[in-house]
């Protein structure tokens, strides 16, 4: 009951799986910097596994910590970021900062999150209030009733109502739903017969979880498969990822008459006005399926049925905010059965994350002002510039694209909206309390201000300085609706982005990234979008034919792709990501071959600078998964897993083959195989 309804379900991001890589300076060679020859593997021939050559070492001997999924470059940018993170909580408890201050407030939110003591002489008791309000709901007007009030507090339980901008008029701020209610990471896990041991153990978990309310065992078995059985019936009626990719599919205006006759069980004027939004005559309803399934869900249900329902998900949202053995059951489900971690995180890092997800913009301002530098922005303004130059002329000289179409392309690209480091102007938390009274308390408080933050956005103009994530992510992301790019000052900070490293090494990593973000705004999903961030169809219908030929020999490719035993990749989930590293790739090559390095030959560390390059590529990617995160990844995520996403892209690159004198072996993809998209 305490999960976000606020959704960015079409921006692209580089994903928490984004890495960097381990500066160090090679011994024997003080000029060299970034390219770290310890982490090659030997053994491992280049032109047969290019990734696992370069970083093959590193691999062996980094393996996952206890307390992670996975365990790569990403990890080594945060660990930095986080110090400095905890350094700022740390100050909020050792001085007094002024009444009303974010200091004060993330001080206060940081202080209940690390009493320990009070949560577990606690218990389960803060939840208790709200488990009774779910026992008061006397019928099925009443359920939806208290779904409402709850959606109005920023917790979609079944599913998500929000505000967001209009797909085909994104000067206009719109209501839309988006399909919710089941808490293992997707459909297929409810679906699918290779996840029936998981099932069994989440059936088994609520089980231990529901005896934290006073019943015995017995019955706690017996309320866990009423629970699991409706949450199957919504995995049945939701949409899955795949056909999810297509922004059409998702842009199903209805009328609330319309919306009536479709879901039954739901009074929507009523529904809206109770959940506190604004009268309206219609919404997007992004999962026509899901919401029908709800309502008839609704209606076949009984009430207990749908109290014993609503009180899994509020122990379940909750439990991360409660005492250590509830908490403790939750990890050992969700952390260990299902990604594999070994240990939970220090409690310190627990509840930085949740101030992160409830003020996380008043957080990043204090953490620009230790480690934001102005040189980097400035730095990364004329890397963005450069490589916006070199994608115009790529476009220009596209052998499969029209005039027409490309003029269109072109007028997006110089549109582009570039936000660097951190906003203008920070969101305004004066009206969020955050006490030092209660931990859940505060969450609860945060996610309703959020939500009522995001409500008020209808009837306004909408606010493109606004950003999606925090100065602090170590990530970027394009944004289709605003038709931008935004790189936060987390991921511009040693060791990713080091100001004294080599061109080689800047362009292969960094310089990657910014391509990458831009080709999003051309990828299969980025490129239904116009220069002003509408869904409009502007390619004419031969040239994307073209495109959708080129993009099917990406799905392919990375179908071929086995991860674990008979597991592939999932090349159409990922089709998006993978035109983005490929896009990205060529464009920041292309970019590099114009600088003073890329320019000549000379070699540092005994690699040339093309090699250096490509070397910094596959050190981006450097990464070590558990087996049970991984195959959640290949399900649930639009990335593919590191090594492929390395190894993918440059196997379409003539310069790479070139570099490395690669004809032959698993690396070498013929000429007439090579795919140029972007």
């Amino acid at each position: 009951m305490f999960k976000k309804a606020i959704l960015l379900s079409s921006v692209c991001s580089l994903t928490i799986f984004l890495a960097g890589w381990n500066w160090h300076k090679q011994e024997g060679d003080p000029t060299a910097r970034g390219l770290n020859l310890s982490y090659i593997d030997s053994t491992v021939k280049l032109y047969e596994d290019f990734y696992r050559f370069t970083v093959g070492n590193w691999m062996k001997k980094n393996p996952v910590p206890k307390t992670e999924s996975s365990w790569g470059s990403f990890n080594e940018v945060f660990e930095r970021n986080k110090k400095i993170l905890h350094e700022i909580l740390l100050e909020t408890q050792k001085n007094t900062p002024p009444r009303g201050s974010y200091k004060e407030k993330i001080g206060n939110f940081f202080f209940t999150g690390m009493d320990s003591v009070s949560l577990n002489k606690q218990g389960i008791a803060p939840v208790l209030p709200l488990l009774k309000s779910i026992d008061d709901i006397k019928d099925k007007k009443g359920l939806v009733d208290f779904l409402a009030t709850e959606q109005g507090k920023g917790n979609g339980l079944l599913f998500y109502v929000y505000a967001t901008q209009d797909d085909k008029n994104s000067a206009k701020m719109v209501l839309a739903t988006w399909q919710g209610g089941k808490a293992l990471p997707d459909r297929d896990f409810y679906l699918k017969k290779d996840f029936e041991k998981i099932r069994q153990g989440y059936v088994q978990h609520i089980s231990k979880m529901m005896t934290f309310t006073g019943v015995n065992s017995s019955l706690a078995e017996k309320q866990a498969n009423t629970i699991m059985k409706m949450e199957t019936a919504l995995a049945e009626a939701s949409m899955d990822r795949v056909e999810m990719r297509d922004p059409y599919k998702l842009y199903n205006v209805r009328s609330i008459a319309d919306l009536n006759k479709l879901t039954p069980s739901i009074e929507w004027k009523q529904f809206l006005k109770k959940m506190g939004a604004p009268a309206t005559d219609s919404l997007i309803v992004s999962q026509l399926d899901f919401m029908k399934g709800v309502s008839n869900l609704i209606g076949s249900e009984s009430l207990e049925n749908w109290k014993l329902y609503l009180k899994w998900h509020t122990i379940h949202e909750a439990s991360a905010y409660l005492s250590d053995e509830i908490d403790a059951e939750n990890f050992r489900f969700f952390g260990t059965e299902l990604n594999g971690v070994k240990e939970r995180k220090p409690r310190w890092e627990r509840v930085m994350r949740t101030i992160e997800g409830g003020m996380g913009e008043a957080l990043g301002s204090l953490y620009v002002e230790k480690a934001f530098k102005p040189e980097a922005k400035e730095r990364m303004m004329k890397m963005v510039k450069s490589l916006q130059l070199v994608f115009r002329e790529r476009i220009q000289n596209l052998d499969w694209m029209s005039p027409e179409t490309k003029k269109k392309a072109i007028q997006k690209l110089e549109k582009f909206t570039v936000k660097i480091g951190y906003p203008d102007k920070f969101r305004d938390y004066s009206t969020l309390i955050i006490e030092r009274k209660s931990y859940l308390e505060n969450v609860m408080n945060s996610n309703a201000f959020e939500y009522k933050r995001n409500l008020a956005k209808l009837g306004k103009p909408v606010d493109r300085t606004e950003w999606g994530m925090p100065p602090q992510q170590v990530n970027a992301y394009y944004n289709p609706s605003n038709n931008e790019i935004v790189f936060p000052a987390g991921i511009l900070q040693p060791p990713f982005f080091d100001m004294e490293a080599d061109d080689a090494m800047v362009y292969g990593a960094i310089g990657a990234v910014i391509g990458h973000e831009m080709t999003h705004g051309f990828d299969d999903q980025g490129r239904q979008y116009d220069a002003d961030g509408n869904l409009k169809d502007w390619w004419t219908e031969e040239d994307a034919k073209k495109f959708e030929a080129k993009t099917q020999v990406i799905v392919e490719q990375f179908n071929n792709y086995v991860v674990l035993d008979t597991v592939n990749v999932n090349g159409k989930l990922t089709t998006g990501e993978n035109i983005a590293d490929l896009g990205g790739l060529c464009i920041a090559y292309d970019a590099f071959k114009r600088t003073e390095q890329g320019k000549g030959n000379t070699k540092i560390g005994g690699y040339t600078p093309d090699q250096r390059f490509f070397m910094s590529w596959a050190n981006a990617w450097k990464n070590n998964t558990t087996n049970e995160a991984m195959l959640q990844q290949i399900m649930t995520d639009s990335h593919s897993p590191e090594e492929w996403r390395c190894n993918g892209p440059v196997t379409h690159l003539d310069a790479f083959h070139e570099a490395f004198n690669i004809t032959g072996g698993a690396m070498y993809r013929p000429v007439k195989d090579r795919v140029r998209i972007w």
